[in-house]
Order: C-alpha cells, then sequence, then structure tokens
C-alpha cells in the first residue's frame, strides 16, 4: 500500500488490491488442500498407532504359546521337589510329563602343572612358543600357544583367548602368600574322557593328568531304555525342553511337569481384544454421517479387510474360530471377550487350542494375523505406512508451493506498487500543471474583461 498524493490515488490501490486478491486465490487452494490432507495425516497417524498396538498385541498371543508362559515342575515319584535336573523352558514347549533317568552327570578332564610354572624365558624379552595337547578317543590334536610373556598368567591368558571353546585355564598357588607356587590348571569345556597337556617347544610334557580322566553324562528318557550320552550336562528332551543335569541318581526317575500358564495366555487375549476394539472404533470413525478425512480411500477400505480377516478367521477341528475361545463377534464389528471360555478349553483340549493359534510365519490364527497386520505396518512395503509417508509428502510439497507463490504474490505487490507510484505521481503533476495553466487563464480573462470596461 501506498499514500498516493493524486486525487486517483485509491483508485490505484484498488488495482493492487484485486491484483493481489487475484494472484492469492490459488495459494489459497493450497492451503485448503493442505488443511484438508493435514487431517488425513493426523488421522493415519491414529490408525497406525492403533495397527501397531494391534500387532504387538498379536506377537503378545504368540508369546504367550511358548516357553515363556510355560511352567515346569520337577519332583520325585512320591512328589517332592528334586533337585537332580532344572528346566529351562522356550519355544516350541508343550505340556507334557517328561521322565529321566540321571545315571551320570559326567565329568571335565583335567590337569595341573607337574612343577611351579616356569617364566624364564629363552631369550629374554622374547616369549617362548607352548603346544596346547588334547587327547581324545578320536585322537590327539596340537594347538600352538605363544602368550604376552611365559608367566603362567600369560600361557594361561593365551589359551582362554584362542581354545576357550576346548579348555578353560586358570592360574592356580598351590603354595602360600609368602612362597607362591604358581601352576596352570586346565580343564576341558565338555564331558567326556581326555587328556589336557601343555608342552614346551622340546615337546616336554608339564601337566599331571587329574584322578579323573572325564566321563560323558548318560541319562534315560520316558524309561526307553536306551541310555544317551552327552559331552554337557544340559540336555534337550523336547522341543522348547532344556534340562541341566545336576546329580546322578540311578534307577529312579526324577519327573519334569511342562505346565502352561492359563493366565498369561488370558492376558494376552484380553490386550488383543482391547487392540482390536480400539482400531475398530478409530475406523469407524472414518465413515458414517460425520466421517473423517479418509471417508471413501482406499486404505480405509484396506484397513476394514484386515479387521475381517482377523476376526473371521476359521480352521478346521474342535477349535474352529475365536468365537470358541470367548471372543464373540458383535453387530458392531467389535470383539467381546467371555472370560472362562478360553480356560476350559485349554484345559479341555490344549492340543485344539495350539493347533488353532499356530505360530507366527508357520500357520494358524497367528499366522494369518500377523501376514495380514505385516502388509500394512512393514516399515518399506506396508500400506498403511506408505499412505502415512506419501500423505505426509504431500503436505511438504504444498508447503513447498505456497511459499513459492507467496514470494511471487509479494513481487507482484512490490512491482504494483512501485508502478502505481510512480502513476499517482505522473497524474499528481500533471493536475499540478493543469491547475496553474488554469490559473494563468483565468487571470488573463479577468484583465481582459478589466481593460475592455476601461
Amino acid at each position: 500500500m501506498f499514500a498516493g498524493t493524486s486525487e486517483y490515488s485509491a483508485d490505484l490501490q484498488d488495482v493492487i488490491t484485486r491484483a493481489v486478491a487475484i494472484a492469492t486465490m490459488p495459494i489459497t487452494q493450497l492451503q485448503n488442500q493442505q488443511t484438508f490432507l493435514t487431517g488425513q495425516s493426523d488421522a493415519l497417524t491414529t490408525l497406525d498407532t492403533d495397527f501397531t498396538n494391534l500387532q504387538t498385541a498379536v506377537a503378545g498371543i504368540g508369546t504367550a504359546m511358548n516357553g515363556a508362559s510355560f511352567n515346569a515342575d520337577v519332583s520325585k515319584a512320591d512328589g517332592t521337589v528334586s533337585t537332580a535336573v532344572a528346566a529351562t523352558l522356550g519355544d516350541g514347549a508343550t505340556q507334557g510329563v517328561y521322565a529321566i533317568d540321571v545315571k551320570d552327570i559326567g565329568a571335565y578332564a583335567t590337569s595341573m602343572s607337574t612343577s611351579s610354572w616356569d617364566s624364564t624365558e629363552t631369550v629374554s624379552g622374547t616369549p617362548d612358543p607352548f603346544k596346547l595337547v588334547i587327547t581324545t578317543s578320536a585322537g590327539t590334536k596340537s594347538y600352538s600357544i605363544t602368550g604376552t610373556d611365559d608367566s603362567a598368567g600369560g600361557v594361561a591368558a593365551a589359551i582362554n583367548a584362542s581354545y576357550g571353546n576346548l579348555v578353560n585355564a586358570t592360574v592356580v598357588n598351590v603354595g602360600t602368600d609368602t612362597t607362591p607356587d604358581d601352576r596352570i590348571s586346565l580343564q576341558a569345556a565338555s564331558l567326556g574322557p581326555m587328556t589336557l597337556d601343555i608342552q614346551n617347544a622340546a615337546g616336554t610334557s608339564l601337566q599331571t593328568q587329574g584322578t579323573t580322566p572325564g566321563s560323558l553324562a548318560t541319562y534315560q528318557v520316558d524309561d526307553s531304555g536306551n541310555d544317551v550320552t552327552s559331552t554337557s550336562r544340559t540336555v534337550t528332551v523336547s522341543d522348547g525342553v532344556e534340562l541341566t543335569l545336576q546329580s546322578a541318581d540311578s534307577g529312579n526317575d526324577v519327573y519334569v511337569t511342562v505346565t502352561q500358564s492359563p493366565s498369561a495366555l488370558d492376558t494376552a487375549m484380553s490386550t488383543f481384544v482391547s487392540a482390536y476394539n480400539q482400531a475398530v472404533k478409530d475406523v469407524d470413525a472414518q465413515r458414517g454421517q460425520a466421517a473423517g478425512a479418509l471417508q471413501a480411500t482406499p486404505i480405509l477400505t484396506e484397513l476394514q479387510q484386515t479387521l475381517a480377516t482377523i476376526s473371521t478367521y476359521a480352521a478346521k477341528g474342535q477349535i474352529s474360530g475365536l468365537n470358541d475361545l470367548g471372543m464373540q463377534l458383535q453387530d458392531d464389528g467389535s470383539l467381546q471377550y467371555v472370560e472362562g471360555t478360553l480356560l476350559s478349553a485349554d484345559i479341555q483340549n490344549p492340543a485344539s487350542v495350539t493347533g488353532f493359534m499356530g505360530a507366527a510365519g508357520v500357520s494358524g490364527f497367528l499366522k494369518a494375523a500377523t501376514d495380514a497386520l505385516t502388509d500394512l505396518e512393514d516399515p518399506t512395503t506396508g500400506l498403511l505406512k506408505n499412505a502415512e509417508t506419501n500423505t505426509q509428502t504431500q503436505i511438504t510439497n504444498i508447503g513447498t508451493q505456497i511459499t513459492a507463490k507467496q514470494a511471487q504474490v509479494t513481487a507482484l505487490q512490490t512491482s504494483l506498487t512501485s508502478q502505481m507510484a510512480d502513476a499517482d505521481t505522473l497524474i499528481s503533476d500533471t493536475q499540478q500543471q493543469y491547475s496553474e495553466i488554469s490559473g494563468m487563464f483565468n487571470a488573463m480573462q479577468v484583465e481582459d474583461q478589466m481593460y475592455a470596461t476601461n
């Protein structure tokens, strides 16, 4: 806006205002479009959170179905607690009872330096080479060792650094604090008969073998009559069921009873229903008379289909749908969880519950639900993730266009203001000249009339 001096300055300002208003119309349209897209982006963010939570809830069911929700009780035949074995449960564990007869927990072969360890280097400042020699029923193998020096600590550290998977080397003082007697003690990393030796460069043995040459662990499962041997005290007796042999009691079975925690699965199902119903609620909010910004968009249809795929999943067997586990589909598309139904089904037929649920990436409800949600939530290919990203990109691009067009309008306004100011000055000057000429003409007329009268 400029302050003109001519009588037409207001008209000139109107020209500027009208031109700027016309030039601004595309900006207004872009701003309206940006506002609409922002509404869609907000809705997509809310739905993304909902379906991410639902994805997490489905994974939670999978966790509740695996070893994390199982318990293991270890007892003797009379029902009293046994410490002969310790049980660790993991993925793949199933309910059942496993009888194990621990005949021998095995022993680790050992050896110790025959005399005080000689740390003197053949060439001062240059560590001497040694060999770790391990003999088993399969033969003898030698491994080169060179420590940072010839001390017991230096050689033991070199053994552990390179061959810790085979033996464990420690330095022990069999003397006193005032008269130390450092020696290297070796213990095999696995059970079984073997000899462990350290030899110097001349091939001289530096170790005395322990009183126990080592032996394999031996056990029998479910009175099969088949004794099993192991180089480790930790053994797997079934998928997801790992036992650590702690003491032998040959001829007497120890019973490991694996049960699933109903409360863990029940809690996981309740969490799933809550997450599912929130997703249904927020999807429905985008439809109807008070529809949200996503009304009639393709992504909304995809979300509805995903929810339907999850809630109507069906399988053959005694458990054929979520309804059999207490999740009843309501008229509004939500689920109502009837507590107790799942617990009853799990007690009566745990195998059917496990079969219906399956596992993510394998089979059953968990695979179907996981796959459907992955199609939406995959960081790279997920439809919902991509819709959210694309919408945000459009908002950013429109913002860039608005900035560019606003700069154009500002330049137009500046240019017009300058032009109108020049025009106003020209008009003002012309009016001033006209006024002066008119004044002179009028004065001449008056003078002529005065002469004519005289």
